[in-house]
Order: C-alpha cells, then sequence, then structure tokens
C-alpha cells in the first residue's frame, strides 16, 4: 500500500514538473492558483474589516463608496467593505470546491474501476446510467436536489458530488477497461485473488495520478457551479450577511448603473478563478496529448 502511494505521488510530481519546465502558461497558472489558496487560507486574517466581511457590522451611510485607500474594493449598499467581503467568500468557494472534487474523484474511481471487472450485463447497465447522469444538466439537477435536502451548503455540497462524480466514474472506467486486458490485471484474477484486491492494487493506483490533476484542474468549474447555484436560487444561504461570491453578484445588480464596482469586484476575482484552474487543467492536458489540443479559445 506504500509502495502504491509512493508511485502516486512520483508520477503527480513528474506530470507536473515536466509541465512546469515545458509551458509558460502552466507557471503563471500555478503561480496565481497558489496566490488564490493563500488568500483563502489567509483572507479572514488579513481583511481590513473583519467584522464587516462576515457581515456583522452595517453602516448605510457609507453604502456604495468608491474605491478609495480606506476602501480599496469600495463598499456595497449595506456599507460593508468589499475586499473584506471577498477575502471571507473566497475560502466559502474554495473549501466545499475541493471536497466535492476530491469526493467525486474516490466515488468515480470505486465506481468506474469496479464496473469494469463486473458480469457484463451489469457493466453495461452501469456505463448507460452514468451517461444517462452525464446528460442530465448538472447545475438545474444539483439546485433541485439541494432543495430537496434543506437548502443549506451542506446540501448543496452533497448535490454536486452527485452530478459530478459519474464525469469521473466515466473517466475512470475507460481508463480501468484500457488496463482490464493487461497481464498484471488479468494474473492476479486466474490465480483467485479477489477483485476488489485487484481493484485496490493494480488499477486504482494506475489511473489515480492522471485523475488528480483532472479533479484540481476542474475545481475551476465547481466554484462556478456554487456560485450559479447560489447566484439563480439563493440556495445555501440562510441570511444576506453571508459572504458568498455568487450572492454578492446578485446583489449588486440593482446598484449596478451607479456603483458598477460592486459587480465588478466579485464577478473579476470569481471569472479569474475559474480560468486559472482552466489554464492550469489545460497546460497539462496539451503537453500530454499534444495532438488532441483543446484550444478552448477557439470555442468562442
Amino acid at each position: 500500500m506504500i509502495r502504491s502511494i509512493y508511485v502516486v505521488v512520483h508520477d503527480i510530481l513528474s506530470i507536473l514538473s515536466r509541465t512546469w519546465r515545458k509551458r509558460y502558461s502552466f507557471r503563471i497558472a500555478s503561480v496565481a492558483m497558489t496566490f488564490v489558496f493563500l488568500l483563502a487560507i489567509l483572507g479572514p486574517h488579513i481583511a481590513p474589516y473583519p467584522r464587516q466581511g462576515l457581515g456583522l457590522d452595517v453602516d448605510r451611510s457609507r453604502a456604495l463608496l468608491p474605491p478609495s485607500p480606506e476602501h480599496l474594493l469600495g463598499t456595497d449598499s449595506f456599507g460593508r467593505d468589499l475586499l473584506s467581503r471577498i477575502l471571507f467568500a473566497l475560502s466559502r468557494a474554495l473549501y466545499p470546491s475541493i471536497v466535492v472534487a476530491f469526493v467525486s474523484l474516490l466515488l468515480g474511481i470505486a465506481i468506474g474501476s469496479t464496473a469494469t471487472l463486473l458480469p457484463k450485463p451489469i457493466e453495461i447497465s452501469l456505463s448507460y446510467l452514468i451517461e444517462l447522469l452525464l446528460a442530465l444538466p448538472s447545475v438545474l439537477l444539483a439546485a433541485l436536489l439541494a432543495i430537496l435536502m434543506g437548502g443549506t451548503l451542506t446540501s448543496i455540497v452533497v448535490a454536486l458530488i452527485v452530478t459530478w462524480f459519474p464525469w469521473y466514474a466515466r473517466i475512470a472506467y475507460i481508463q480501468a477497461r484500457n488496463l482490464k486486458e493487461l497481464d498484471f490485471v488479468k494474473l492476479p484474477l486466474y490465480y483467485g485473488l479477489s477483485k476488489g484486491y485487484v481493484i485496490i492494487k493494480h488499477i486504482a493506483p494506475n489511473i489515480l495520478a492522471p485523475m488528480l490533476i483532472e479533479a484540481l484542474s476542474d475545481m475551476g468549474s465547481v466554484v462556478l457551479e456554487i456560485s450559479t447555484i447560489t447566484f439563480l436560487f439563493g440556495i445555501g444561504i440562510t441570511s444576506i450577511e453571508e459572504p458568498d461570491l455568487g450572492m454578492m453578484i446578485a446583489y449588486s445588480l440593482r446598484d449596478l448603473a451607479r456603483a458598477p464596482w460592486t459587480f465588478l469586484a466579485p464577478s473579476i476575482v470569481l471569472a479569474t478563478i475559474a480560468i486559472v484552474f482552466t489554464v492550469f487543467g489545460e497546460a497539462i492536458y496539451e503537453e500530454h496529448h499534444p495532438v488532441l489540443k483543446k484550444r478552448w479559445w477557439l470555442w468562442f
């Protein structure tokens, strides 16, 4: 088991170091991503107005102040410092996204790897079920599930795990099928070792490294989905005091004409997070699949 963990860590570091050497965009994205995580961790401690960041202090006499040395990003309609609100909102955006991405990853690997060793009818049925879940609109399905589970932030996390794990299950299933016919998988099964042992010992370690990178690059999309759900439906927000990027953007729309900074500041932060994680993943993908470059900028 320790050796398997060592192999996975070595593969991940090898992928990252090779991409770091060859891709300038990856270096920029990695530095920016590290900076975003540091802000999420240190944000509540370095926020200039922590109580305003939490929504505990409201001063309507200072509402909608433009950016200034006192309030670098201005204030919102309740007189709260926008920079402090964003610094607190970053941790709220990133921490649930980490949980969603990596729990979905583990479920996807477990289900996708197991499906390849099941009897053929069950394998086919499970693969069709995964495709069916992927065909459903994930944001609407997650919002519906979150409402049914109480509309809390925890319910959003659980709902997004339900909508995200089929993606990883399909990737794991495809990669595990490629490994299924190799001798180091067939021989243990031939000699009577359990399927669970083969999955844990031989299949999962060989697909975990690239899938971990995939999960990390998908975090930007998860952050966007969480913010979209709170923006469109207000789910997961128990009060207006809670710092949340999606809700900050939603409430800023009514003041967009006279105070555009209340909309631009959280929107730019959210867009930056999504772009940084996307560039991070695309750089790795293009380095390891040079013939199948996605070239996402050509989609527009």
